[in-house]
């Protein structure tokens, strides 16, 4: 029985999804110097409203536990990328080499390039995301 297994395979590679801890922090920063840059220039007559100061807190958290729930995202869909790959050892997988080239054969291991799982068949290897069907 073959089975498509096409809406099954996570495309995305999630090295290449995840946020950076560089541009996380580098949000912070810009947030953080707008604030004072806020704090230094407001009116002393007319100090900014606590209410809109906690509301800007607010909204910066929200916004970290945003990217925080996106990181762990990408690491469940790796997760299941690699638990994926690994139930086909031992399937016979059709699909196409990194060179676009036609390929069927039985899985025999798996390895990984760019945090992303690559099927052993034979001496070929095929991406995850290129597998079209499993026997």
């Amino acid at each position: 029985m073959t089975t498509p297994i096409s809406n099954l395979v996570n495309n995305p590679s999630p090295s290449s999804l995840q946020p950076s801890t560089q541009n996380a922090q580098s949000l912070q920063n810009e947030f953080l110097q707008m604030l004072l840059t806020e704090l230094q220039n407001q009116d002393p007559t007319q100090p900014v409203d606590d209410t809109q100061m906690i509301a800007q807190q607010a909204q910066f958290s929200s916004l970290q536990e945003m990217q925080n729930l996106n990181t762990n995202l990408v690491s469940l869909m790796a997760m299941q990328n690699v638990s994926q790959a690994t139930g086909m050892i031992g399937h016979t997988v059709v699909g196409t080499d990194a060179k676009g080239n036609p390929l069927t054969g039985t899985v025999t291991g798996i390895s990984f390039s760019s945090g992303t799982p690559v099927l052993q068949i034979g001496n070929a290897t095929m991406n995850l995301s290129s597998v079209t069907s499993i026997s």
